[in-house]
């Protein structure tokens, strides 16, 4: 293996694309293979950037959380096309606003299946009357099932299962998990996830040790002159709903180190380097089993654009359906998700024995999808 290229090309992003800092990590077969780290967790102070400097990860929790989802499914708390409304009955009455404009009740039986694959009919609109006579009723710190009921007297956008629309949909699969398992949605991804694989830096808060080492997110760095339009220490990312709410969609703080063993679990068909198994081979293939059919196929590709060109979307994650469409070394299969502010994780279990990519950075703004596509090439190159 020589990742030399890799190393070349992500020591180019601090001049270049300006950077701060940020930190790669490939696994092959469970096995972390290499770390490269550029630039710094601090830029004033000149901390630089290490394994262990924690990141919010923003989307990228969204693998955490179909993890441990999986996890509860193989533990027969529920299943996959189990009806949502038998866990959270405010599923059960909702209603969709059709294309007239008028409101009716939804024809279609919500499951778990289409929280899972976003294509339950929710936005990421939080703007709506429920929710904002909500976050007034609790001062702005709204508990996640409440976020959950208010979301259901809203009408869909459509009809459960037929389109694809990016949204709160795993935040309604945390409180799926926190009523099946009776205890907090933050427990369940330590005790199913983070635990078992020795993730001790990942977690919605932070020790005043580990406080330390959370870097501040860059906006509009400049790499010329060290300085950035704004610099925000940000510990989690609550959604707007206060520090109570722990969404299933965003909020985890990690380290690239620590984040890594989740990416070689994946992409070693659920089991740790030393022979833990996570998750069954059958729950990984069904997360990376594309859900969508043919128009929500198209919301997709227009949500996704030309950076998940050749993508998919299965339980919680992108799934590769064309690697020639996105020019990828990778193979159809490949899977994993990525978060706003860079992070990005692919779990391959087809090639090399198994390949798995965390990376993060901390420039908020850049166009960070733009570059996803060349560090995962650089990473094949070097392992093929």
């Amino acid at each position: 293996m020589n990742f030399d290229a890799l190393d070349r090309y992500l020591d180019t992003f601090y001049q270049e694309k300006n950077i701060p800092g940020l930190g790669c990590a490939v696994a092959v077969r469970g096995e972390i293979v290499h770390r490269h780290f550029a630039g710094f967790q601090d830029v004033e102070r000149g901390i630089p950037f290490g394994e262990d400097t924690l990141v919010n990860l923003y989307s990228a929790t969204k693998i955490s959380t179909a993890a441990a989802v999986m996890r509860m499914v193989e533990q027969g708390f529920f299943g996959l096309d189990t009806p949502a409304a038998e866990i959270l009955p405010e599923l059960g009455d909702v209603t969709v606003r059709r294309e007239d404009g008028s409101v009716t009740p939804a024809e279609n039986v919500m499951l778990v299946r289409h929280l899972f694959s976003m294509s339950a009919g929710f936005s990421y609109d939080g703007t709506g009357r429920a929710m904002r006579d909500l976050l007034r009723e609790t001062d702005g710190r709204p508990k996640t099932r409440q976020v959950v009921r208010a979301l259901a007297e809203e009408p869909l956008l459509f009809e459960p299962g037929t389109h694809f629309k990016y949204s709160y949909c795993l935040d309604v699969l945390a409180a799926v998990m926190e009523e099946a398992a009776g205890i907090p949605y933050p427990e369940i991804l330590r005790r199913e996830l983070f635990e078992p694989l020795g993730m001790e830096d990942t977690g919605f808060t932070l020790t005043d040790g580990q406080r330390t080492r959370l870097g501040p997110e860059y906006h509009g760095f400049d790499a010329k002159t060290g300085r950035a339009r704004e610099v925000i220490f940000r510990e989690g990312f609550d959604m707007g709903m206060g520090p109570e709410y722990r969404s299933g969609g965003g909020g985890l703080i990690s380290s690239v180190g620590d984040y890594a063993k989740l990416a070689a679990m994946l992409a070693n068909r659920g089991v740790t380097a030393d022979g833990k198994r996570i998750l069954s081979e059958e729950s990984i293939d069904a997360m990376r089993t594309n859900q969508l059919g043919r128009e929500a196929m198209e919301d997709y590709d227009r949500f996704g654009g030309w950076s998940k060109a050749g993508y998919g979307y299965g339980l919680g994650v992108r799934t590769l359906l064309d690697p020639e469409r996105n020019n990828s070394l990778s193979v159809k299969g490949e899977f994993g998700w990525d978060g706003a502010l860079g992070c990005y994780l692919l779990a391959d279990p087809d090639t090399a024995g198994g390949v798995g990519i965390f990376y993060a950075q901390q420039e908020g703004g850049s166009p960070w999808y733009t570059w996803h596509g060349l560090i995962r090439n650089y990473a094949y190159a070097g392992i093929l």
